[in-house]
């Protein structure tokens, strides 16, 4: 069984979905059961879970041209902030 510290460094140190699957059902029991470190790396593999659908989905299907900001619209947008911070 993995402990805490590995858990947790294997999390922050790479995407877990990139582990090899041995090493993924490992991380995923230690976070289910762990009492200590569950919380907190159950959110970080929601959280890296969120991401890559997140990313996927850009790549998939990025916004359509149209959404895009007219060159015009940009400068005002740009001039706006520039008062707000003076």
């Amino acid at each position: 069984m993995l402990r805490c510290k590995q858990v947790s460094d294997a999390l922050a140190s790479s995407k877990y979905w990139d582990l090899p699957l041995r090493k993924r059902i490992g991380l995923r029991l230690h976070v289910a059961f762990c009492l200590v470190c569950g919380p907190f790396n159950r959110f970080l593999m929601l959280w890296q879970d969120s991401t890559r659908h997140y990313l996927k989905h850009e790549q998939e299907d990025p916004p359509p041209p149209d959404m895009k900001l007219s060159e015009d619209a940009r400068k005002r947008m740009c001039e706006t902030l520039r008062k707000e911070k003076s």
